[in-house]
């Protein structure tokens, strides 16, 4: 099967290995160029995932595939598999990263609290966040904390503008509930 591999003979990957030890990356960039765009299709289709999360994945894989390559810790195999479920993998960790990324204001948020913030209020906030489903927590972090317009955030989740404002006002509606209901309690 030619594509398994990339199309490379066993000779021609073992010419691969020792051009990038020579720190040679011409054949590496041919290679890779032609399988960068299916892995990035790959993960837009599969995942669900945007392109320019699909990007930071493939190139984040790229990097590492590259590093093994040199420290010899890839053989010939089924490498274009290997590949695609490396950036399967980053895409994962990237989108997990930036989940966690608004846990890290809150903790932030507690940390400099100001007088206008109870730290009882806080305390509420961040357990009412927890509650919150992940598509609203990413939304919400997307548009307040990254300061990405509706729009922005209708085209990178390929959803109408319209969805997008009624999806935040009901996100907006439940963190508001459950912050009540965490003070009545």
């Amino acid at each position: 099967m030619k594509h398994k591999n990339f199309g490379l003979s066993e000779t021609s990957f073992e010419k691969l290995i020792t051009d990038l030890k020579r720190n040679d990356s011409h054949f590496f960039e041919q290679v890779f160029l032609k399988q960068f765009e299916e892995t990035m299709k790959y993960l837009c289709r599969e995942h669900k995932s945007s392109r320019e999360d699909a990007y930071d994945a493939t190139m984040d894989a790229l990097i590492e595939f590259r590093a093994r390559f040199v420290d010899g810790k890839l053989k010939y195999g089924n490498l274009r598999f290997l590949f695609t479920k490396m950036a399967s993998q980053m895409l994962f960790r990237n989108l997990k990263k930036n989940t966690s990324n608004i846990e890290g204001v809150i903790t932030l948020a507690q940390e400099t609290e100001t007088e206008s913030i109870d730290s009882e209020e806080l305390s509420l906030l961040n357990n009412a966040w927890q509650i919150l489903g992940d598509s609203c927590k990413k939304l919400l972090t997307w548009h307040f904390y990254g300061k990405m317009k509706l729009s922005e955030i209708a085209t990178e989740t390929q959803k109408s503008p319209a969805t997008i404002r009624k999806q935040k006002e009901r996100c907006i509606k439940q963190l508001k509930e459950q912050f009540s209901l965490k003070k009545i309690v």
